[in-house]
């Protein structure tokens, strides 16, 4: 996720959520708006501007 602060808009940084499996990206975009609506309750200072879905490497994986 993209993140800025109320305070400041024009300094940003980016925030990870790491999500159980969720199938697709497809499906991940779907299902992640209820986590992001979680984080965002608990950050009050913070707003999400955007975010996007990755799949895990399967490379990484051990």
């Amino acid at each position: 996720m993209t993140v800025y602060l109320l305070s400041a808009p024009e300094r940003c940084r980016e925030e990870a959520l790491r999500l159980e499996d969720t199938g697709s990206v497809t499906q991940c975009m779907f299902r992640s708006v209820m986590h992001i609506a979680a984080w965002s309750e608990q950050h009050p200072a913070l707003r999400v501007k955007s975010w996007h879905c990755k799949l895990p490497d399967i490379d990484q994986a051990i």
